[in-house]
């Protein structure tokens, strides 16, 4: 009977000390490249630019409407330029960015910006900063196809953080340490800017060109996390009060390299993926978006309609996310290393 009843004690005891650190923490490797704020806004007495969250945004601060003539601005990309006008894309018809544009001509050609009227008014949606930066790399090609100094830095800097991080689990395959860079404009592994040209009417001959570029002044090699938001049910949503979902929350296991705000953040999160053997890693976004289950509908009306309903693409929620650097030595728990974005988080 005593040994029973040591048994169960023991158990208990065992049981209670794995659920007090029993966190387990689903993670995947990010590279952070956080771009230098004072070199990501231009501004003069009629226009201000800005480069915030992958993306550049226009202000009006005059009474009058400013054009935006595509076919005269270019992005730049660690030297090498790009029209921003594609006569294949209508960049007017982004839906998640509509009631941010401006109206564009039936040439589409232009991006109107409207008139400052005194009061708090959102920013226009210029054109994406970062597509430059995803894809696969490899130690002698880049997605560009354009191998620069920039990116021959880029790699030499992931070795070496990849290499830092692994000492902190030496006898595992995953990468579970935090490698950070500070670096010097002439150090600085990426360059995105743009060149925009703008005027009071459309047809004159008289535009201004100006022009704005940002480099990465930190690079940082650390694990990272998805906490989703709590999803508003249907008795959640009866009712005409603020019913307002929260954003996801990318945790990053590693120190802020400086202060911002999260609504313009100058930070981006690639997701990275890495095959240290074959000398490639892949780049991607951290955006976070969920496809809606197959419901029973949906599978009871393919069986009338021959499997056509369940040809109909899934419909997808977008979160807008923030940037939460919980510490270079935040206890995470066990981590576990996550196949996909949207499979990390954290639970008992």
């Amino acid at each position: 009977m005593k040994k029973v009843f040591f048994l169960v004690v023991m158990f208990s005891m065992m049981t209670s000390t794995m659920f007090a650190g029993g966190i387990k923490t689903d993670y995947r490797n990010a590279i952070i490249l956080a771009y230098s704020q004072a070199n990501s806004i231009y501004e003069d007495d009629n226009i201000k630019l800005e480069i915030y969250n992958e993306q550049l945004w226009a202000t009006n601060k005059t009474k009058k409407t400013i054009f935006i003539d595509l076919a005269q601005c270019f992005t730049f990309h660690n030297g090498a330029a790009k029209p921003m006008f594609d006569p294949s894309k209508n960049k007017q018809d982004d839906d998640k960015k509509a009631s941010k544009k401006g109206k564009s001509t039936k040439e589409d050609e232009y991006i109107t910006i409207a008139p400052s009227i005194g009061a708090k008014q959102n920013e226009t949606f210029v054109c994406n900063m970062s597509t430059f930066i995803y894809g696969n790399y490899t130690t002698s090609e880049t997605p560009s196809n354009d191998f620069t100094e920039y990116d021959k830095r880029l790699l030499s800097i992931v070795e070496e953080l990849v290499s830092e991080s692994k000492e902190a689990n030496p006898k595992g395959k995953d990468y579970k340490g935090t490698a950070v860079r500070h670096l010097t404009e002439d150090e600085s592994i990426n360059n995105i800017g743009a060149s925009v040209a703008y005027a009071f009417n459309k047809n004159t001959e008289n535009w201004t060109n100006i022009s704005l570029s940002t480099w990465v002044s930190d690079v940082i090699f650390a694990p990272y996390y998805v906490e989703m938001p709590q999803d508003l049910k249907k008795k959640d949503k009866k009712g005409f009060g603020i019913k307002e979902t929260a954003p996801a929350v990318v945790h990053v296991r590693a120190n802020s390299p400086f202060e911002f705000d999260e609504d313009r953040s100058p930070i981006i999160v690639c997701d990275w993926e890495g095959n240290y053997k074959k000398g490639t890693f892949t780049l991607a976004p951290t955006w976070i978006m969920k496809k809606q289950g197959t419901s029973f509908w949906r599978v009871l009306g393919a069986v009338f309609t021959y499997g056509a309903t369940l040809l109909k693409p899934l419909s997808e929620t977008a979160y807008k996310k923030n940037i939460h650097f919980d510490g270079a030595n935040s206890d995470w728990g066990k981590l576990s290393y996550a196949s996909e974005v949207m499979k990390t988080g954290q639970g008992d």
